[in-house]
């Protein structure tokens, strides 16, 4: 088998693999101290891994690890946003962190697209030449999936403790986490 062949099989088999073995949000608050500032368990490069592992660092309150996948995706500019698959995931809870996500992506993006750092941009802007080529590029704003809106509100309330162990503050929730039922910071995505 060609290794071409050989690695895109590797990666289909990773993306499909996610489902199987992405950690409920039960497991990752009962094991919240561990996982603390460790890798995410999510392996793969797509935007659906990518995707579970920012959820895996938001329940686990990992908030660089949360900022560094951010950053990660953003540096991909073939992933749009609003291309992210529908992941469908069978665990309601694990579903409805996951449709919230992509609201946190666009939100971060488009604060940096619209300040002229357009997806893709090198790390180092050298020279009014290379100032002048980003500025007149297209301005494309990132979007939410149109999957997110299918995902229901949870039934029962979930809560993610605050870093600090605690329930969070009614000043500091994230109203679109509220909007499915989930009580949790405000996360910190922007990044820059």
């Amino acid at each position: 088998m060609a290794p071409w062949l050989k690695r895109l099989l590797k990666y289909f088999v990773a993306s499909s693999d996610i489902l199987d073995n992405a950690p409920t949000v039960t497991w990752l608050l009962q094991h919240r101290s561990a996982r603390a500032e460790k890798a995410a368990l999510t392996k793969g490069r797509s935007p659906t891994a990518s995707l579970y592992r920012m959820y895996e660092y938001l329940v686990v309150g990992f908030t660089i690890g949360l900022r560094t996948e951010i950053e990660f995706f953003f540096n991909q500019p073939s992933w749009a946003v609003a291309a992210i698959p529908d992941p469908k995931d069978p665990d309601p809870e694990r579903y409805a962190i996951l449709s919230v996500m992509p609201y946190y992506l666009a939100k971060a993006f488009n604060r940096l697209i619209e300040r002229g750092l357009p997806r893709g941009s090198p790390a180092i802007i050298a020279g009014d030449e290379a100032e002048r080529e980003l500025r007149a590029k297209a301005v494309i704003l990132e979007e939410e999936p149109a999957w997110v809106a299918k995902v229901p509100p949870l039934r029962e309330t979930l809560t993610i403790l605050s870093n600090s162990g605690e329930i969070p503050g009614v000043e500091s929730r994230s109203e679109k986490f509220l909007s499915m039922n989930i009580i949790a910071e405000e996360p910190h995505t922007l990044f820059v």
